[in-house]
């Protein structure tokens, strides 16, 4: 299936349940918003310890706020009925693991952004190259932010290690995709500073419902290519010649 397919889905999911999801994404701004805007500003004042502090606390707010949107997310995609308590229903299933899941990708992605700062300043070649490698680190990721929360709530398996394997696999398996992807949404983003109205009614659940149709897209993908290799296997196997002949050339009987 196309990016763009699913986005014009995403986008028919949001207006199906318009204004439930306002809520939950007003619910998301006002949680999050304020330390995740401090850190930015303290970032560009030039106080980067400071912000990298910030933003660490706000995955405090930040991590169950997302399990949250994911949570009225797989409802949405699923033709469930939604409501904005769901919202604060997903915020204390997955309070742990959304922190300890948030809070190792933005110590990751605090370290990448610090080596991007360093590097910059370097006048040399090997500055240079290492400045680009960071670059890439940067792309895969922010595209793992795509799948982590969906696969949170879609994996049987909870643990830290499973989930942060699957999502890259998603990033390196499908990275013309996932690039795509990630581009746009950073489009999207990018209206906060043009209309600022926008994320404060839509952006961010819709881009919760955006990564959840993403998500689940690649893993029927996958599920639909394993189950391709096992008749391929099979179709294979039946039609291997016998070679298990008794005296005489005559087929010995199977036990």
């Amino acid at each position: 299936m196309s990016v763009f397919r699913i986005i014009w889905l995403a986008i028919k999911d949001l207006f199906d349940e318009l204004f439930s999801l306002i809520a939950v994404n007003l619910l998301w701004v006002l949680i999050c918003a304020p330390l995740i805007l401090f850190a930015i500003f303290l970032f560009g004042a030039g106080s980067t310890t400071l912000s990298a502090v910030v933003a660490l606390l706000a995955v405090l707010p930040m991590g169950p706020s997302n399990a949250g949107l994911c949570t009225v997310a797989q409802r949405v995609t699923e033709g469930r009925v939604i409501s904005w308590r769901m919202f604060f229903q997903g915020f204390r299933e997955y309070l742990t693991l959304s922190w300890r899941v948030y809070g190792l990708w933005m110590i990751g992605f605090i370290v990448i952004v610090g080596n991007l700062s360093f590097y910059s300043t370097m006048a040399s070649n090997i500055g240079g190259l290492l400045l680009v490698l960071f670059f890439y680190f940067l792309l895969v990721w922010c595209g793992l932010l795509i799948y982590l929360g969906p696969l949170m709530l879609l994996q049987t398996d909870k643990r830290i290690r499973v989930i942060a394997r699957n999502a890259f696999l998603m990033v390196v398996g499908r990275p013309f995709f996932t690039l795509i992807t990630l581009i746009l949404m950073v489009l999207i983003n990018a209206l906060i500073f043009i209309i600022p109205i926008i994320p404060l009614f839509l952006t961010f659940a819709f881009l919760a419902i955006w990564s959840f149709r993403a998500t689940t897209t690649l893993i029927a993908e996958a599920e639909a290519r394993r189950l391709a290799r096992q008749e391929q296997a099979a179709q294979a196997a039946n039609n291997r010649p016998n070679t298990d002949k008794g005296r005489g050339g005559q087929v010995r009987p199977r036990d």
